[in-house]
C-alpha cells in the first residue's frame, strides 16, 4: 500500500506517504483520514510526503487540490505537511487546494511539524 495511517498519543493522524503514489492512493488516504475523524470538532493532522515518488501529472494535481479542499471532515483541520528539503511535489496541490480555503503548513522535520501541531510553536 502507498500510505500508513497512524494515531499518535498526541492525537494527531499521521498519514505517511511511501512508493509511488499517484491520484486514486492520494484520494483514498483522504477518504480514510475522513472516515477516522468524522464527527470530531478538533483535527490534528501530519502528512508525511518526505520518501515517496509522485505519479500525478499536473492536470491529476490539481484535480486532487480540488478534492482535497472540498473534504467536509478535513475543512477545520490543523494540517501540518512534512517534506524533504528538496522535494516539491505537493505545490501545485496545496496552491489549489489553498485558493478553495484548504490551509497546510509545510515543514522539513517532524519534530516542529509536530510541536506546530500541539502549539507549541506559531
Amino acid at each position: 500500500m502507498a500510505f500508513s495511517l497512524d494515531k499518535t498519543e498526541q492525537d494527531i493522524i499521521k498519514v505517511i506517504f511511501s512508493e509511488e503514489v499517484d491520484l486514486q492512493q492520494r484520494k483514498e488516504a483522504v477518504d480514510r483520514v475522513c472516515e477516522l475523524v468524522s464527527g470530531k470538532t478538533q483535527v490534528k493532522l501530519l502528512i508525511d510526503q518526505t520518501c515517496f515518488i509522485n505519479k500525478m501529472t499536473l492536470e491529476e494535481q490539481a484535480l486532487f487540490g480540488h478534492y482535497l479542499a472540498n473534504a467536509k471532515a478535513l475543512s477545520q483541520a490543523k494540517v501540518a505537511s512534512v517534506t524533504a528539503y528538496n522535494k516539491q511535489t505537493n505545490v501545485v496541490v496545496e496552491a489549489i487546494a489553498f485558493t478553495q480555503g484548504y490551509q497546510v503548513v509545510n515543514f522539513h522535520n517532524e519534530a516542529d511539524a509536530k510541536a506546530w501541531l500541539q502549539g507549541q510553536l506559531t
